[in-house]
């Protein structure tokens, strides 16, 4: 019992710290990058047809406009760079099976806790204006985006906004 007691503090515990998301570079910058600045953001629906959690595209919208601007890149109606950005999701079944001794003399006891898992993942893509792709990143927070904070979705952002290379001046 006190093991018990133990993981579930430790897990309480785990749960209220802050995660750090890490973003990772699926296309590193393209050469062509350095000579570009001028960008515009394209609707999150160019990039992908089902948009799960439609609610949080104005948050990101915003913060990867600001994002882009801080570093050295400027919004214009004749782009150089067209900025995609969307919102995916993995949703799979988790099932634990959690045997404990018998409670009474009825015989044993099986517990199944179904579960599901929601991860979200932001997926960030720069192209030029034929759409060649000049870089791309992605961060996973590991927390489902039905549940997560403005927050945790701002920390998931900036994570990914610092893998950007600045524009060139």
């Amino acid at each position: 019992m006190r093991l018990f007691a133990i993981l579930l503090l430790c897990l309480a515990v785990a749960t209220c710290t802050t995660h750090t998301p890490q973003a990772q570079v699926s296309h590193p910058a393209d050469a062509r990058l350095e000579a570009l600045r001028d960008f515009q953001l394209m609707p999150p629906e160019n990039a992908i047809d089902a948009l799960p959690y439609r609610n949080r595209y104005p948050l990101i919208n915003a913060q990867v406009r600001q994002g882009l601007i801080e570093h050295g890149y400027r919004e214009s109606a004749t782009p150089q760079i067209r900025v995609y950005y969307w919102l995916a999701l993995r949703d799979a079944p988790l099932e634990f099976k959690v045997d404990a001794p018998p409670p009474d003399p009825l015989g044993p006891y099986l517990a199944i806790h179904r579960l599901r898992d929601e991860t979200g993942t932001l997926r960030l893509r720069l192209t030029d204006v034929q759409d060649q792709t000049l870089w791309e990143g992605t961060v996973s927070t590991g927390l489902s985006p039905a549940h997560s904070s403005a927050a945790l979705l701002q920390g998931a952002i900036d994570a990914l906004l610092r893998q950007v290379p600045a524009a060139a001046l």
